[in-house]
């Protein structure tokens, strides 16, 4: 009888826990303190308003602790009644009833029992609140309160990657920072197809979404991250086009490491270009490292692979310091990239107003691309976000602006590849890739054509001024008669 009792005011405890929404307060609780930290991040609020807000959020939290905590008391007093009550009715004894209570086996099966009951409860309450809308963020408050901390200091993540390296310093090899490879461009211009499809090679290694969010440790987080990160769990990524991932896809995390070295190229509206004379030891000692780090974690690989978008603002610099390395350059056509671009900028806005965490997200991790948390590159210092970033000649201006500065920085190291003719017919433009990277094989890049598939009719700007339209259009030809699988060179490189 004292065991059912026990049960029954584990149950009791549950409930009062349900009826009193203790997740949603102590969610409250994280959010407050995810707002909170934000807040101290955000360069764009002044030191008046970050205390102001700081303070409320202070009065909040403890607020929500104690209600919290009454909640807990509430639901270890129905607990307590329940046994309590079984024994003022001379069922048991309050002592026999502590001692199972103690005991090794009822703490392991009604640890068992509350987890599973919680857990089927949850899954109850969804299903009847299922509306059919997509979750676009799915992180549970605890998952956000972890991404935050991660992003809130990049001097920590820099630390925590200096102590990867002392702990991990036998596995990690500098040739494995040899001949790297960086796909870049403007965004929708293919970047993170030839990421899948390049990475999906058994010689190529990159960042994956289990190194989240501590993505400058690697080795040390994504070890760590198997323990409760399951790898086949796969959903569609927030863009909304069709792209599923999971903790082993690929993604562009690189950025992280050049917002912890550089800050002063990320202004609050815009992100200043790199010169190829910029030096900075420290960073190039540890982006080697780092780079060497990603290829062990991967059993076989030999070189280091990644998609970051911003690199088009450094196609100098990384010819310098990488002279060995491969940059591939995806030009889409830009009617369709610009009206890609406006539908992933105004998806995005409406996303950071319904969301903040993210935009905090997207912002920790340098992806200033759409939305609340645009700051386009500064190729052409009259373009600002103050314009009408929900019309198409802004971003063909942009369009226009990035794809110039690619050709006048860029050295024989980088590789334009047409991405609406790769798609077309990648057997004639995947041979010469593969030669650009130094592929020994060209056969060995055949698999990447398994996920391309043909674009769709180009679509119009009907929006658009007639004038930049053309002048895209002219500079798109230029770009394509450059791009690998156009003349007679199997890979020509931009400066050819």
């Amino acid at each position: 009888m004292s065991v059912a009792a026990l049960f029954l005011g584990l149950f009791a405890f549950i409930a009062v826990l349900r009826v009193l929404d203790a997740q949603r307060v102590a969610g409250g609780i994280i959010d407050t303190t995810q707002q909170a930290l934000s807040v101290m991040m955000n360069s764009d609020v002044a030191e008046e308003e970050k205390e102001a807000r700081v303070r409320r959020a202070s009065i909040q939290l403890l607020g929500g602790f104690f209600w919290i905590a009454a909640i807990g008391v509430s639901a270890l007093g129905a607990s307590a009644l329940i046994v309590w009550g079984g024994a003022a009715l001379g069922f048991y004894s309050v002592d026999h009833a502590i001692a199972i209570a103690l005991g090794w086996p009822f703490i392991l099966v009604s640890t068992v029992v509350m987890i599973t009951l919680w857990i089927a409860l949850d899954k109850l309450r969804k299903t009847a609140d299922e509306t059919g809308t997509k979750i676009e963020v799915p992180y549970s408050p605890l998952e956000k309160a972890l991404h935050d901390f991660a992003f809130a200091s990049p001097d920590r993540q820099v630390r925590l990657g200096d102590l990867e390296t002392r702990l991990y310093r036998r596995r990690i090899s500098g040739h494995a920072a040899t001949r790297p490879v960086f796909i870049t461009s403007l965004p929708r211009a293919g970047t993170t197809i030839m990421l899948e499809g390049l990475a999906g090679l058994s010689q190529f290694a990159s960042a994956t979404y289990r190194h989240m969010p501590f993505t400058l440790s690697p080795l040390l987080w994504g070890g760590f991250s198997r323990a409760f990160r399951k790898a086949g769990d796969m959903s569609e990524r927030a863009h909304g086009d069709g792209i599923e991932v999971g903790a082993e896809s690929p993604e562009a995390f690189e950025e992280m490491l050049w917002m912890a070295f550089w800050p002063d190229h990320f202004a609050s509206d815009r992100i200043t270009p790199w010169a190829a004379e910029d030096r900075h030891p420290e960073f190039e000692a540890f982006f080697r490292t780092h780079m060497a780090k990603i290829v062990a974690t991967k059993p076989g690989a030999s070189r280091y692979v990644s998609k970051n978008n911003a690199n088009i603002a450094r196609l100098g610099l990384l010819e310098r310091l990488f002279p060995d390395a491969t940059i591939i350059v995806p030009v889409r056509n830009p009617r369709a990239q610009v009206r890609s671009l406006l539908r992933q900028h105004g998806r995005f806005a409406d996303l950071h107003a319904r969301e903040p965490f993210a935009r905090r997200y997207m912002e920790g991790l340098g992806h200033f691309e759409f939305g609340a948390a645009l700051r386009p590159i500064a190729f052409d210092a009259s373009l600002k976000t103050t314009e009408a970033t929900d019309h198409p000649d802004f971003w063909l201006r942009y369009w226009i602006a990035a794809y110039e500065h690619v050709l006048a920085t860029a050295g024989p190291g980088t590789v334009l590849v047409d991405y609406d003719a790769l798609c077309t017919d990648p057997g004639a433009v995947l041979p010469g890739l593969a030669v650009a990277m130094g592929l020994e094989d060209t056969a060995q890049i055949a698999p990447v054509a398994d996920i391309l598939r043909a674009p769709p009719p180009v679509p119009d700007l009907p929006h658009a001024s007639p004038q930049i339209m053309q002048q895209a259009d002219r500079l798109h030809d230029i770009l394509c008669g450059r791009a690998i699988g156009h003349g007679p060179a199997t890979a020509r490189k931009v400066m050819e």
